[in-house]
């Protein structure tokens, strides 16, 4: 999947995931795309907070704040938009 990406460019995913979101007129910072980013991986908050180098709580934060930027209902809508973004970029 999208670690296979890593090896040769590490910004590779995450323009690519950018990329994907601005095709649908989503406009994310850099820090709420790199959440985005591990919790499409399936990361969890503490495991994000660590790649980051931040605390749980920013993370989570962060993803309030994407569940309001995407327009999903909640952290059930939330982990829906995770799954299709994944088919979408990822497996493709």
């Amino acid at each position: 999947m999208a670690a296979n990406y890593l090896n040769s460019d590490p910004f590779k995913p995450l323009n690519h995931l950018e990329s994907y979101l601005l095709r649908q007129s989503i406009f994310l910072s850099r820090q709420e795309l790199k959440v985005l980013y591990w919790a499409t991986e399936g990361k969890n908050n503490p495991e994000i907070a660590a790649q980051l180098g931040t605390a749980t709580c920013t993370v989570k934060t962060h993803k309030n704040n994407l569940i309001a930027k995407l327009g999903v209902a909640g952290k059930a809508g939330f982990q829906k938009f995770l799954l299709e973004t994944a088919q979408n970029i990822w497996l493709t």
